[in-house]
């Protein structure tokens, strides 16, 4: 739960300059690319990789940008709770420690596989909720 924004950031970076690099490296043999000039090739392989990667993943945590929200305790019951998140699209993580947060993740076609997980942790007060605005606005409590 910690630093999430800043792992996904990071995964997804990795993911994206992966991809991309392999199948800029795959055209660039299938068309001969390599044959004329490797060295240049690969310097603007890894150039365009870098620079789709981060501008890819910057706009997805755009996109799905996280906050938290506070519920009172008294205005929803754990049961309740559960299955608000149920109907937006998320699904509880079994865990088999008892762990002060709950994990939810999405589960598609409701809620879409890159808007990231939920995070529930109870206090005395209030259910802390973090996760995707979009998500987070529709579940109407």
């Amino acid at each position: 739960m910690k630093n999430y924004t800043l792992n996904r950031f990071v995964k997804l970076n990795l993911y994206f300059f992966g991809m991309y690099g392999l199948l800029t490296a795959a055209w660039y043999g299938i068309s001969g690319r390599f044959s004329e000039d490797a060295e240049t090739a690969v310097q603007e392989l890894f150039l365009n990789a870098a620079i789709f990667a981060l501008m890819f993943t910057s706009a997805l945590l755009l996109w799905y940008r996280r906050t938290e929200v506070r519920i009172p305790v008294k205005d929803i019951s754990p049961k309740a709770l559960e299955l608000k998140l149920e109907a937006v699209g998320y699904e509880r993580i079994k865990t088999d420690s008892k762990q002060p947060t709950q994990v939810y993740k999405p589960r598609p076609p409701k809620a879409p596989a890159l808007a990231g997980r939920v995070f529930v942790q109870k206090s005395a007060n209030f259910y802390h909720i973090q996760g995707p605005v979009s998500k987070l606005k529709s579940l109407g409590v």
